[in-house]
């Protein structure tokens, strides 16, 4: 690690930078704050011992430098007298790592720096554990769900079987089936595409087998199929489940002789290809309820698996955010970080359009915001705005005591309809989902006390928390940081 130690007490700087030397460190030091922000613009740090007063500074300007412009991912440590010990306190509540009190020993030095280093370690270790091989950086995760998605991918990378991915609009199923394919022995052949939803059934045909010559005036030689263009490799048939019935029995044909003759032509070729089909309709309850042919589910699922929407991991917002903003953020802009306002509102949000939805989100972000930091008005109206429409609801409610009152006395008279459009109302568990975290950002996370508020007992109130993935332990972190 690279550690800066700035005080304006000479003996101070010289017991800490001897101190961390002598434990194989690269030490730094400068005698005031100007000096430690002009060492940061030129020379990367990632960790700074740094002085609570230093003459008559006492307004935090290295912290407040580093965190929001220089470095924001040092860590900030500072270095305190028992007189100054609450300035040190709202420091580290301002976003300092931690704070170490005057006099203090060699070892306690050498155990901040070794922890420090210890946690950068894991945290980098965490972001690779979440990514995959290879494929697309769209891919990242630390949930359950996620993890048992790259357990499948590294196993059926391996495989030349057919698989189905199901997964509702937005969560990313072709990326998971570029990435099997990056991974696979075809991954040197092509990878090739076709949204089977997007075209009419006569031009899917040709598209997928090709025709043959003199099929269409002007044409001489015809035209290979995409089942050919994908030769050796992977071909994924996107939306497979808006096939026609009348395609869906070409299809299993085709599979089931493994080999296809273009359209005009009476030549068969052999089929050299590796499937991969996606749907965002429930495949199972499309067979059942005769929609979608069996013998062509059997042929196209060998091996099915099912991506989880946004809201089923939400634990990974914290990963994709700041991957999405640094990917989006121009080079010749500062690097952005999200604050701490603006991450609840983020995480509060249900992106009913999952992944691609953050993604689009996130390079707007990144390409508009003015300064280094996110803050709620940078954000997008529609995220911005629906936990203030919800507060809204919330607020206009009759309390307990008299809704059963209000209503019967409203009976006779329809409500207004402000004339939103039907797409615009929420459904009720995602209202529910909405006004459990907000009651458990207003306990701090206390379940007992969220329990009370709902008129609920603690079991039931677990099951809540579980059924919409709620996760305590970061609204505690977050109301911390808030304070």
């Amino acid at each position: 690690m690279q550690i800066l130690v700035v005080d304006d007490d000479r003996s101070i700087r010289d017991l800490v930078r001897t101190t961390l030397c002598e434990q194989g460190f690269d030490v730094a030091v400068a005698a005031d704050g100007e000096s430690a922000i002009e060492m940061g613009r030129r020379l990367p740090f990632d960790l700074v011992f740094c002085d609570v007063k230093m003459g008559n500074n006492t307004d935090f300007d290295v912290l407040r430098t580093f965190r929001d412009e220089v470095q924001t991912s040092a860590d900030i440590i500072f270095m305190t007298g028992h007189a100054s010990l609450d300035s040190a306190m709202d420091a580290v509540r301002g976003g300092a790592r931690d704070y170490i009190v005057k006099p203090f020993s060699e070892s306690e030095l050498a155990s901040l720096a070794r922890s420090s280093m210890e946690r950068r370690r894991l945290v980098r270790a965490a972001a690779k554990a979440a990514e995959p091989a290879a494929g697309s950086p769209d891919l990242i995760g630390k949930s359950p769900a996620m993890q048992e998605v790259f357990r499948n991918v590294e196993r059926l990378a391996l495989t030349d079987l057919a698989v189905l991915i199901s997964g509702e609009s937005g969560t990313e199923k072709e990326a998971v089936a570029r990435t099997i394919h990056a991974n696979s022995p075809r991954a040197s052949r092509p990878f090739v595409s076709i949204n089977c939803g997007a075209l009419p059934e006569g031009l899917l045909e040709r598209e997928l087998f090709g025709h043959g010559r003199g099929e269409f005036s002007g044409d001489v030689s015809g035209r290979r199929g995409l089942f050919e263009e994908a030769a050796g490799g992977t071909l994924l048939l996107d939306e497979i489940t808006e096939l026609s019935p009348g395609f869906q029995q070409k299809l299993a044909d085709v599979l089931q002789d493994g080999e296809i003759t273009r359209s005009g032509s009476n030549v068969p070729a052999k089929l050299d290809v590796r499937l991969i089909t996606t749907a965002n309709r429930d495949p199972e309850v499309l067979v059942a309820t005769g929609l979608f042919r069996e013998d062509l589910m059997r042929r196209i699922s060998v091996v099915s698996f099912r991506l989880p929407p946004l809201r089923e991991r939400s634990g990974d917002i914290d990963l994709l955010i700041p991957s999405f903003l640094a990917r989006y953020r121009p080079a010749a802009l500062p690097s952005l970080r999200v604050s701490a306002e603006a991450f609840v509102c983020l995480r509060a949000y249900a992106w009913p359009g999952n992944v691609r939805e953050m993604r689009h989100a996130m390079q707007r972000i990144a390409t508009t915001a003015t300064g280094n930091i996110v803050r709620l008005s940078d954000l997008p109206d529609k995220i911005r705005t629906s936990t203030g429409e919800l507060d809204e609801l919330l607020h206009e409610m009759p309390s307990q005591d008299v809704v059963g009152a209000a209503w019967t006395a409203k009976s006779a008279t329809p409500p207004r309809d402000p004339g939103h459009p039907d797409s615009a109302w929420l459904p009720l568990g995602e209202i529910e989902r909405r006004y459990l975290v907000r009651v458990l950002y207003h306990t701090r996370g206390n379940k007992k006390r969220a329990a009370e508020i709902l008129g609920v007992d603690r079991k039931t109130l677990s099951r809540m928390v579980e059924r919409h993935t709620i996760n305590v332990g970061r609204i505690k972190r977050d109301v911390r940081g808030l304070r």
